[in-house]
């Protein structure tokens, strides 16, 4: 049997998600039935893959240039400027990771829908802080008051002691 990446991406993928709902099952009921919701359809769907491209029904065998992803630029758009807003977009969606990761989501959503509508989309202060101060509303509303899942404190709250 031919080595193909295809294969191995979609095994990855199962692994991923088999992991993702073993490692939610310790957990009460209320902090597992996201990671449950979301994982075991996924799994389902990641096996049901997994297993067409080992029978290798998932690639396209009358064409011989069939490729799993068809990775181009739009041809309307000159390619540097292209590049230069794939490369943008791709930061900022590693930089709201961090934040994340370093602020806690409950404060990390706020400030990277403000920071995102000043710098990126250049928007004015009044609906700036208004839809900064929806999408902290709506967080803290569905997640803390309604379905009681407080967020884990940002990194930065660890390392100073206060979370």
């Amino acid at each position: 049997m031919k080595f193909r990446p295809q294969l191995l991406f979609s095994l990855l993928i199962v692994l991923f998600f088999a992991y993702f709902i073993y490692a939610a099952q310790g957990w009460r009921l209320q902090a597992k039935l996201y990671p449950w919701a979301i994982g075991i359809p996924m799994l389902v769907l990641a096996v049901a893959h997994f297993i067409l491209e080992l029978k290798g029904g998932a690639r396209k065998k009358d064409s011989a240039d069939a490729v799993p992803v068809d990775f181009q630029f739009t041809q309307t758009i000159e390619p540097a400027l292209a590049r230069s807003r794939t490369i943008n977009i791709i930061s900022w969606i590693f930089g709201f990771f961090l934040a994340i990761w370093l602020l806690g989501f409950s404060l990390a959503v706020p400030a990277l829908v403000f920071f995102y509508l000043k710098v990126q989309g250049r928007e004015g202060w009044r609906l700036s802080i208004l839809l900064t101060a929806a999408a902290w509303l709506l967080i803290w509303g569905l997640f803390v008051r309604l379905l009681s899942l407080p967020f884990p404190p940002g990194q930065i709250s660890v390392w100073l002691g206060w979370g």
